[in-house]
């Protein structure tokens, strides 16, 4: 039905609250509206919410989709499904790596406890000068790590089941578990423990121990007693992570969450710790992570979180089309289009000095 344009439009009264608590209102005074006329709306649509198009004033091949701007209209689905499946994909590394920002090809650093401690200075005497080790220190380096996703116009066009739509969630799952493959690979590998009784008052800190009580003590000591070599300076670690494979998964829960210990031999034999049923080990660590990527045997690592390992991150994962130029002349010639996508990191042994590695294959003890 045609609007009248002579119908009087009343005003709608409107309360504006003051205090909700004493209910205390004001009444907002509000113009007489105006009727919108189709002048006053934007293109392209009208009062009434039709869309339409202008065809004195808008060259409709702007408005069509053209083989320029399809490539990146593409890319916004399949971005959106990249960075929502790279963001879903569960990961463990910060919560025992530090994990910071670079803007440099490699980041260098300096160990913990390397100038010594502060000498006294007397009255009216000078201040003495404190020799420094810039040698002793590690180059952690960033690299880039990415693909090419070839799309076909046959992909696109006979896709019945969404496999376009599913390469996009494949590829942020896969950047987001190299990122955590790349983490573990650094506290599984052995040759990043270089610490011996030069460094601790216990030993190396990595052998090939079975996990064990014994075993654990001895990791907590190696970690405990870590000393700068130079300055003797105890680094004062606090060992709070241990990271296992699945098949170790039961062992250190029982021994790490179960609060009392059961008597082991008959009711005469000494215990080796006194004559108390409390587990000396309930929650001596406060993480336990299991990781297939960390261990497929009974290796395990004892560490500080946030002191061992540093995660050094560049840019965030990105998804890139080829120039337009590129990207149409591929489209036109091939009817292909095709998309890098970009992740660019770096992972070290920032100071192996915090943790313990042990590289056992060996079931563990029950004593």
């Amino acid at each position: 039905m045609p609007i009248d344009p002579s119908r009087e439009i009343k005003t709608t009264t409107v309360f504006k609250v003051l205090d909700a608590q004493s209910g205390r209102i004001e009444e907002v005074k509000q113009d007489k509206p105006q009727r919108l006329t189709e002048d006053m709306l934007p293109f392209p649509r009208d009062r009434r919410g039709h869309i339409t198009v202008d065809h004195e004033n808008v060259d409709l091949t702007e408005a069509e989709l053209s083989t320029y701007n399809f490539p990146d209209a593409l890319r916004q689905g399949l971005q959106v499904d990249l960075f929502t499946s790279y963001n879903e994909t569960p990961v463990t590394y910060p919560s025992w790596a530090r994990v910071i920002n670079s803007d440099k090809q490699q980041e260098e650093y300096l160990f913990d406890s390397a100038i010594g401690l502060p000498p006294i200075v007397l009255e009216g005497q000078p201040y003495q000068e404190v020799s420094t080790d810039f040698d002793s220190g590690l180059i952690i380096r960033n690299f880039k790590r990415g693909m090419i996703i070839p799309v076909t116009e046959e992909m696109q066009k006979f896709d019945q089941v969404n496999k376009v739509r599913e390469l996009p969630e494949l590829l942020g799952r896969a950047m987001r578990r190299g990122e955590e493959q790349d983490a573990m690979n650094v506290i599984s590998t052995a040759g990043n423990f270089t610490r011996t009784t030069a460094d601790n008052d216990e030993g190396n800190n990595t052998a090939a121990t079975t996990f064990s009580a014994t075993g654990l003590i001895t990791a907590f000591n190696t970690v405990r007693t870590m000393f700068d070599r130079r300055t003797h300076i105890y680094l004062n670690a606090m060992p709070n992570t241990l990271i296992i494979g699945p098949k170790l998964w039961w062992a250190a829960n029982q021994l790490i969450n179960g609060s009392v210990g059961n008597r082991q031999g008959g009711n005469t034999t000494n215990e080796v710790y006194g004559t108390s049923t409390i587990n000396s080990f309930f929650n001596s660590v406060q993480t336990i992570i299991v990781s297939p990527e960390f261990s497929s045997s009974y290796a395990w690592c004892l560490m500080e979180s946030g002191r061992a390992v540093t995660f050094q991150r560049v840019e965030n994962i990105t998804m890139l089309t080829a120039g337009k130029e590129a990207a149409v002349e591929s489209y036109m010639t091939r009817d292909v289009i095709k998309y890098r996508v970009r992740n660019w990191y770096g992972v070290g042994m920032r100071d192996d000095r915090f943790a313990f590695l042990s590289t056992s294959s060996t079931a563990p003890l029950v004593a």
